[in-house]
């Protein structure tokens, strides 16, 4: 897996652009790269990019992933627009969605215009393509 962060402070603003396939043991890393980064905490939205990416990841495996960040206290404020296409990335997005104490928080999307209305971020257009 590949993985690009980018944080956008003036708009409050972080976006994630993720390819290849995603591992749990991936997903963790990048994780762990995000959550340590100091300009992460003044990010109140998130975009994860997800359209060039591929997993065979099991249910069990992202419900154990979703466990441990629902229990961060880092995204318990962040909104995040989840994007993709693929079908198995979709669904185990939704399963994740699901996981979380506040699902309100997260959407799960199939274009950046949608995800840049469900975060009141219009500014994400001028970072991810449709």
């Amino acid at each position: 897996m590949n993985y690009e962060i980018k944080f956008y402070p003036q708009y409050s603003l972080v976006v994630e652009r993720i390819e290849g396939e995603i591992t749990l043991d991936s997903l963790q890393k990048k994780t762990q790269s995000l959550l340590s980064d100091p300009d992460f905490k003044d990010c109140l939205s998130g975009a994860i990019d997800l359209r060039n990416a591929h997993t065979q990841m099991s249910k069990p495996e992202l419900q154990s992933y979703a466990q441990l960040m629902d229990e961060s206290e880092a995204f318990k404020t962040t909104k995040w627009a989840i994007i993709g296409n693929d079908p198995m990335v979709i669904a185990l997005s939704q399963v994740f969605q699901q996981q979380m104490s506040d699902s309100e928080l997260i959407g799960v999307f199939g274009s950046v215009a949608k995800a840049a209305q469900f975060l009141s971020k219009p500014e994400l257009l001028h970072f991810l393509n449709d």
